[in-house]
């Protein structure tokens, strides 16, 4: 009785099973077909479409002429692009959601123009102007015990900067001014004391930290300001409403510029904001995908070399592993020399002012800690700046590759401002790519031009038209907030070489028009290893795109970055901008 009953069973399940498998589903999945304007697609194969068709599920499902989809889909949820120019999503290959939250989110008094979604902070070019505009800041501070906080000093334009000067302005309020390229603060005595800053906590955390630590001054750089400063201000100065207000700003200001998606290598997440940039980043109305890489300088400072993989291991787990909002798995960020805007990046033939740069990872531990990462099979990304980094970062990859050979490693360098053409064509050799940062050209060679580097390194940062020829696959960041985070200004400024008063320096080392939009869609999501779902409209990749205005490809060039955009795709699901 008990085999009949199970047999029984058996021929219902089986039966069940049978119809499921070749039954035609009750309900037709939903799909949309956009069309009626200019579809780019950046496939080199097929480079160009009249219509694209997505599914619910987010995936892009067809590809092609506008007859055949309709004949097709004929059901299908229909959005007419009126003229409109659908492209691939924009990437942001780089950026910092926490500094952009919190820097453009107080005062900014910076050299350049900054618009935000409520409000346009006016540029200040110089250092009377500077104090001034600083000075204004704190007579609107109410609560006499509250912290001004500012950032976008830089003092290349505004002049140098002392404790003292500071304390002019303020004996009793605390004043924390962050330097433009965020490597870098600036502090009164009363910010000293509020948050009991000394020599005796600075000493306990070795020479490399204490020579980047300037009490007398109140001056903190690089390790100074990372390893020492940022953990004893970071509750205050990134607390919790401001960090709210300033991410979701920074998630309006992407969506208005186009981005779909975007990574943030180097990460920085405390345990106590994660929760925000859950609730934030991962809401329904952010249309749009947070990647992060893990940063190695802390784990490595605090761990050491028997602990620091493991360390990145744990932090990658700190966000979900699948979703919009999650850390890449296999890749690590370093830090090699210094800030470009604050001329701290290491020079083969110094500055002019006799200066020095500074290594925020020395080359000792850049060569251990990629020597660990690399022997796992970890994607590598350094941040290097100086022509002097570039070519000790040369040596080290040299290494790794004799040592333990790879091919497709994607090997990363990340902002690339001074090299030569003959550090590019070996970087080919040895299989690396490039992401670069092309508004050091608009923003700073002038400047640097006249002050640090000379005019003939500094009109000849960034030599894209270099790493083109060498067919070095190429993406463009803002790194934000070091420039803006428009990925069409960004293309702008790597095929015309502007600056920001109009003049065109070293036209020769542009990077032409298609290369430049590639390098903001599919070279982008070549760098992340996300070509095969992002960066280019093709079956069966997501469903993300940006909708233009007009097509880049035929404004004139100079006119690129003023391309208004009318609203982006996130997984087949329309965000129009809000105007």
């Amino acid at each position: 009785m008990k085999q009949t009953k199970i047999a029984s069973s058996l021929l219902f399940l089986s039966s069940v099973i049978s119809y499921s498998a070749f039954a035609a589903p009750s309900t037709t999945p939903e799909t949309t077909i956009f069309y009626g304007g200019p579809i780019i697609t950046m496939e080199k194969a097929k480079p160009t479409a009249e219509a694209v068709v997505t599914s619910q599920y987010g995936k892009i499902v067809y590809v092609g002429s506008e007859k055949d989809a309709l004949k097709q889909y004929p059901d299908s949820k229909k959005i007419d692009l009126n003229d409109k120019v659908l492209m691939p999503g924009f990437i942001e290959q780089h950026l910092h959601p926490f500094l952009g939250a919190l820097t453009l989110n107080m005062p900014v008094i910076a050299p350049e123009e900054w618009q935000l979604p409520n409000k346009t902070w006016p540029a200040v070019t110089n250092h009377e102007d500077y104090i001034a505009a600083l000075t204004a800041q704190e007579k609107t501070l109410k609560d006499p015990n509250e912290t001004l906080w500012t950032w976008g000093f830089n003092n290349y334009f505004h002049g140098e900067l002392s404790r003292q000067e500071l304390d002019n302005i303020s004996s009793t309020r605390p004043i924390g001014v962050w330097h433009r390229s965020a490597h870098e603060f600036y502090v009164n005595s009363a910010f000293i004391e509020k948050y009991k800053l000394n020599q005796a906590d600075v000493d306990k955390l070795g020479k490399e930290v204490a020579d980047q630590v300037h009490l007398e001054k109140g001056h903190f750089l690089e390790g100074g300001a990372l390893i020492y400063l940022l953990p004893r201000i970071a509750t205050d100065l990134a607390n919790k409403e401001r960090f709210t207000v300033g991410l979701k700003q920074m998630v309006t200001m992407l969506h208005q510029k186009g981005v779909t998606a975007y990574n943030e290598p180097g990460a920085f997440i405390p345990d106590y904001m994660i929760d925000t940039y859950l609730d934030v980043l991962g809401s329904e109305s952010t249309p749009m995908y947070s990647f992060f890489t893990p940063e190695s300088k802390t784990p490595y400072f605090t761990k050491g070399k028997e602990g620091v993989l493991k360390e990145v291991e744990r932090i990658t787990t700190t966000l979900p592993e699948t979703g919009k909002v999650r850390y890449f798995d296999k890749q690590v960020k370093l830090l090699f020399d210094g800030a470009i805007i604050s001329q701290l990046m290491k020079m083969k033939d110094g500055y002019q002012d006799g200066h020095h740069g500074e290594w925020i990872q020395t080359p000792e531990d850049v060569e251990a800690i990629t020597k660990i990462f690399w022997e796992n099979d970890y994607q590598v990304l350094v941040h290097v700046n100086g022509d002097l980094g570039v070519e000790k970062l040369i040596g080290i990859l040299e290494k790794r590759q004799a040592e333990y050979p790879r091919k497709d490693h994607r090997f990363t360098i990340i902002h690339f401002a001074n090299s030569t053409d003959a550090q590019i064509k070996k970087l080919k050799s040895l299989g690396a790519i490039i992401s670069v940062n092309p508004y050091y050209v608009t923003g700073f060679s002038e400047k640097f031009g006249e002050v640090g580097l000379g005019k003939e390194r500094a009109h000849a940062m960034v030599r894209l038209a270099t790493i083109e020829k060498e067919n070095i696959s190429v993406s463009l960041h803002s790194d934000a907030p070091m420039a803006p985070s428009d990925p069409l200004l960004l293309a702008w400024s790597a095929a015309t070489r502007i600056t920001n008063s109009g003049n065109v320096v070293r036209p020769d080392l542009a990077l032409s028009r298609d290369a430049a939009l590639r390098g903001i869609t599919i070279e982008a999501a070549y760098s992340w290893g996300q070509e095969q779902n992002l960066g280019s409209i093709k079956t069966g990749k997501i469903a993300n795109f940006t909708i233009l205005e007009q097509d880049p490809y035929k404004v004139e060039l100079k006119k690129l970055k003023d391309i208004p955009i009318y609203g982006t795709v996130f997984e087949g699901k329309l965000f129009p901008i809000d105007k």
